[in-house]
């Protein structure tokens, strides 16, 4: 059984994973990407100033560090990525004042703090080298090794190189990346059928998000329907129902 602290950090790789990877291809398709964070036309609003490819560069990195995040199988390089991204997007939304953007990126920076802690034993190598010997894989590096994440990474990377063309193509392979990197948690042997679950309305979001504007304003309130069953599903996971006891039969 996944213990309750690595499903944990299954989900909020997920969660960093896509609003990321959503908010880079929403960027690059000039705001036809379905996602939860801006601004969707960045790069429209520094080429007036001559910084259209650093804008372009943004977008890219955040879809690289999305992908790296969502494959779980290559998290631990997305989150150390996306560290430095998360405290430049925090410095420039305090400079320019931006109401409750801040404290928004503050608890991505916690959630990305926390993907680090738990991917310390690996991580302390670079920081001391003589600890070496003393890294090791996490629980969750034993699930991680699938085709089906491999399979998700590719279908990224092809909505990355579709996003400068075709929105269509970039909705289709990010949707069927968002799918294949949420089976290849839910088919490990390890995870409940509730965790399951979670994940599986987790990736529902994700795609709904992605079609929002053929959906309409039922995208909207199935999001938000599919969110708070996940928050209901995910406090349930928490509680530990006692063991029957058997009682001896009378004979």
């Amino acid at each position: 059984m996944l213990r309750q602290k690595d499903f944990t950090i299954i989900l909020i790789r997920l969660l960093l994973g896509y609003i990321f990877l959503s908010a880079g291809l929403c960027k690059l398709t000039h705001g036809h990407f379905g996602q939860i964070i801006g601004p969707p036309l960045l790069e429209d609003t520094l080429a007036k100033y001559g910084l259209g490819l650093f804008a372009r560069i943004v977008a890219i990195t955040q879809v690289v560090c999305g992908t790296l995040l969502l494959s779980q199988r290559f998290s631990t390089i997305g989150a150390v990525m996306l560290l430095p991204m998360n405290l430049s997007i925090l410095a420039v939304t305090i400079s320019m004042h931006w109401v409750g953007t801040p404290y928004v990126n503050g608890f991505f920076i916690v959630l990305n703090i926390a993907l680090l802690l738990y991917d310390w034993h690996k991580l302390k190598v670079l920081i001391n080298p003589v600890l070496s010997a003393e890294a090791r894989p996490t629980a969750l590096d034993a699930y991680n090794q699938n085709v089906f994440n491999i399979a998700g990474t590719t279908f990224a990377v092809a909505a990355l190189v579709a996003s400068r063309f075709s929105v269509a193509f970039t909705n289709v392979f990010a949707i069927a990346a968002f799918a294949a990197m949420g089976y290849s948690v839910i088919q490990v042997k390890a995870i409940t059928k509730m965790q399951a679950l979670v994940v599986a309305l987790v990736i529902l979001n994700m795609i709904i998000i992605t079609l929002a504007s053929l959906l309409g304003t039922i995208a909207q309130k199935l999001v938000l329907f599919n969110t708070l069953l996940i928050f209901a599903l995910f406090a349930a996971s928490f509680i530990k129902l006692p063991k029957r006891k058997i009682l001896p039969v009378a004979q």
